[in-house]
């Protein structure tokens, strides 16, 4: 557990705070403005404990539904590290990390209002801007969420199995 959480401070450590404009590319229903409310100047994830984590935005506990890309790649290794921790208990990475990547998921049509496309496009969007220290932390953490689940859980296998296993293998060329 110590190397796990070492390893995602590690690969997350040089990434920066992507400003106050650039929490959420949603505008639609109340809860991307009380992502920004709440992570508004919030450039110190280290001072983010699970208590605020499991809540934010605004009781709610869906922020990572709505960070934009730089966002997730700046806030998610504190909800990695509290969720590693047995600290998170109304929000899941996993969710985020993987249920666009599978099959299922990743077929799911945007709305044009939210910009169109697919789930799956939009995920490898974002994830594909981290950087092969950061996939090999994410891989890690999946595969440790895999046994904590007693290795079997579906989605996650699909999104290791689709995207994440090959871009961590891409990575390392």
């Amino acid at each position: 557990m110590k190397k796990l959480i070492a390893k995602i401070e590690r690969a997350f450590a040089d990434v920066e705070y992507p400003g106050d404009d650039d929490l959420t590319d949603s505008t639609y229903g109340e809860e991307p403005a009380a992502l920004v409310k709440d992570f508004r100047g919030k450039t110190d994830r280290q001072q983010l404990d699970a208590a605020f984590l499991n809540q934010a935005p605004d009781g709610w506990g869906t922020a990572l539904s709505f960070f934009s890309g730089n966002a997730l790649r700046f806030y998610l290794p504190v909800y990695l590290i509290a969720d590693v921790r047995g600290e998170l208990d109304s929000t899941d990475p996993v969710s985020r990390l993987c249920s666009s990547l599978t099959p299922l998921g990743a077929s799911q049509r945007i709305a044009k209002m939210w910009g169109g496309g697919t789930m799956g496009e939009r995920a490898r969007a974002n994830f594909d801007k981290f950087d092969a220290a950061q996939v090999s932390a994410i891989v890690a953490y999946l595969r440790w969420k895999l046994d904590a689940t007693g290795g079997h859980d579906p989605t996650i296998e699909q999104a290791l199995e689709y995207y994440w296993l090959e871009r961590h293998a891409a990575s390392q060329d």
